[in-house]
């Protein structure tokens, strides 16, 4: 058990800061971010997983990626459940095109948990991370012409999901 510590915590200060900014841009929640990348050491540090790793880094992005999904799910959850709005306000020194742009990541990020996990996690790793093919390729033990295929197809999805959402009527207050 000692040795599994040892290995989270070299994680940690080898891949840290780049698991936080990931779990920044998928959650759009600086405030989410400090609990969400504790809850996943502690769930690294309890794992076999990533003993069995070949590389503990995708495996903790992995991880990363799934764990901030699960917090977007959740907070869809609570929204749909007090019914209203549950984005949080921006300063109100924000001006109108930064509010837009949040929603329309928001509708994306939503859109992309619907992906099947593989998609969805070459889509982040290509889009918001901004890898090329064959880093991921290298990280997913994946052919990058596959992954290529596989995020256009995610992303014809994606406009398809998002052209949907448009085309819903706005609920009237």
């Amino acid at each position: 058990m000692h040795n599994q510590q040892e290995r989270v915590v070299e994680l940690l200060e080898t891949s840290g800061p780049r698991l936080h900014g990931l779990l920044a841009r998928l959650t759009l929640s600086e405030d989410a971010v400090g609990d969400l990348l504790q809850e996943l050491f502690i769930r690294l540090s309890s794992s076999n997983g990533l003993d069995k790793a070949r590389d503990p880094f995708a495996y903790a992005h992995r991880a990363a990626i799934n764990l901030a999904f699960e917090w977007r799910r959740r907070q869809k959850v609570k929204c749909q459940s007090l019914d209203e709005d549950c984005l949080a306000a921006p300063s109100s020194s924000s001006p109108l095109g930064t509010i837009i742009r949040r929603e329309e990541l928001e509708q994306l990020l939503d859109a992309t948990s619907q992906l099947s996990r593989l998609a969805r996690d070459v889509v982040v790793m290509h889009y918001i991370e901004q890898e090329s093919y064959e880093e991921i390729s290298q990280r997913l033990g994946k052919k990058p012409q596959y992954l290529r295929s596989l995020s256009s197809k995610a992303l014809a999805r994606l406009r398809t999901s998002l052209a949907g959402a448009e085309n819903r009527p706005c609920r009237e207050d």
